[in-house]
Formats: C-alpha cells, structure tokens, sequence
C-alpha cells in the first residue's frame, strides 16, 4: 500500500468513528504513519480527500454500469435496473451518502464544483437511459422522470439515517424503480413537462439519420432473415430512398421488425436502433 493509499484508507476509517469534523489532520497522519510533508504532497486539506475519494468510487461505478451493457441490449430494463443497483451497492458499500452530505456542507470551490458537475452528470445519463429504455416517446419528460426519481430516492435515504430506520437500502431502491414505472405509464398519458430534455440526437441532419438507418440495414440484409424480415428490410430501404419519406409508415413497418420473435440477439439489437431512429423522425414530422 502506497503512502497516498494509507493516508485514504485511515481517513475512511475516522471519518466514519470520529466524523469528519472532529478528525484532524494530526489525526490521519498518527494513525497513517505519515509525516506531515507526505500528507501536503498528496492533499491540500481534509476536503481535499473527501473530492478524491467520491471521484473514484464515481469512476468505479462508471466502469461497471459500462461493463454491464458492453455485451449486453442498451434497451432491456434488467441491464438498466442492473446499472441502477450497481451504483447503490458500491455507495453502501463505500458509506458514499456520508460524504456526499459532508461535502455539501463544505466551503471548498474545488470540491462543489465537482459535486455540482456530477449532480448533472447523473441526471443527464439518468434521463439519456430511460429514453434507451422506455423509447423516444418520452424524450421531452426524461428529465422530469430523473429527477423525480434521484430526489425521492436521495430524500428517502436520508429519512432512513435520520430517523434509525431497519429498511433495507436496497428495499427503497427497489421501491423507487417501482414508481419509476408508474410515472413512466402517466407520463405516456400526460403532457405536463417541467424539464423539457433533449437528448442531443435532435442536432443530427437528416442526411446523418438516413446514412445511419441505411448502414444499419444493410448490414441486416446480409444476415439469414426471414421472408418477412426480408421484406420489411427492403421496404424501409427503398422507402428512405424518396424525396417524401413517409415516416410514419416506416414507424409501422420498424415496429414489425422490433416484434419479430425468431430475430438473435444481436438482430435484435439493430432492430431496436432502427426503430427508435425511425419514430423520432416519425414524432418530427406529425
């Protein structure tokens, strides 16, 4: 163990006993066996090892949400909820709730900088991931749906530890992705939006959406398909062909080739880009 990895983990430990605000600097470098020209090298201050030590436990979450869906469909909501317990159970494991609460508190720009940039970060990925999910119908409301979300959530954490209740974490997480649900079904229904939210996709030209559902199909069209895989594949092909395209029908025949069960995996996969591609643009036009 590295000097710097000694001055963290001793940190960790009296953070948790003593809390942050009655561990001193003196504290760390007793129980660490560093001097004090060891600990300045490597941190600033306290605050210091509060920011460094939230950025890699989020790089550690980041790297195994990616892992998760490498191989795995970006639309299944079992890969999604998955992502979703992966963060809160390397957070419990880590008592990451503890020093996000302390570094809301703390007056170091650095550190609310950061704290800030992850908050939207968070959200931002949130909401990106539920239109993977749930489709682009509820494009505009994702924002909404993230927010309501990571706020209950957050709230009900800290009820919890306020109030020295025996609910298990994972109990409210799976609780919130319940509503999570819930609110999806009403947002379908309604139109009420807080937060319109735009994914980004809005800023690609047409000219980019057609090469990339071109390139999509034609990949498909080597595969061994069906005759009426075959048939909705080169439909959607010609169709894109024309100076009208009409969306609306390629939304209907996209959506065949999305329900088609005998489809692989990975067929599966494209199905699914394909589609969401082709009722964005269908949204476009109505």
């Amino acid at each position: 163990m590295t000097k710097k990895e000694q001055i963290i983990e001793v940190a960790k430990t009296l953070f948790r006993t003593k809390g942050f605000h009655y561990t001193s600097v003196q504290d760390i470098l007793e129980e660490s066996g560093v001097s004090k020209g060891t600990f300045y090298n490597h941190f600033s201050s306290k605050t210091q090892i509060i920011l460094y030590i939230i950025q890699e436990v989020d790089i550690k979450v980041e790297e195994q949400q990616q892992r998760l869906i490498v191989d795995g469909d970006i639309h299944s909501k079992q890969i999604f909820h998955s992502q979703l317990r992966v963060k809160h159970s390397i957070y419990s494991t880590e008592k990451i709730l503890e020093l996000y609460n302390i570094s809301m508190a703390e007056n170091d720009e650095q550190l609310k900088k950061y704290m800030e940039e992850s908050h939207y970060k968070e959200l931002e990925w949130l909401a990106k991931r539920l239109i993977d999910v749930y489709g682009f119908e509820i494009e505009e409301s994702a924002m909404d749906l993230a927010t309501h979300f990571t706020g209950g959530l957050g709230y009900q954490f800290r009820y919890c530890n306020q109030m020295n209740l025996d609910t298990k974490s994972s109990d409210i997480l799976d609780y919130n992705i319940l509503r999570l649900e819930k609110n999806i079904e009403i947002t379908k229904q309604q139109k009420q939006i807080l937060f319109p939210f735009s994914s980004g996709n809005n800023q690609e030209s047409l000219e980019t959406v057609l090469s990339n559902i071109g390139t999509i199909l034609e990949e498909i069209k080597k595969e061994h398909l069906s005759k009426e895989e075959q048939e909705l594949v080169h439909f959607i092909l010609d169709e894109i062909q024309h100076p009208s395209i009409r969306w609306i029908v390629c939304e209907s025949a996209a959506r065949q080739l999305k329900i088609l069960s005998s489809s692989p995996k990975q067929r599966e996969q494209k199905y699914n880009q394909i589609y969401d591609m082709v009722s964005k643009q269908a949204r476009i036009v109505k």
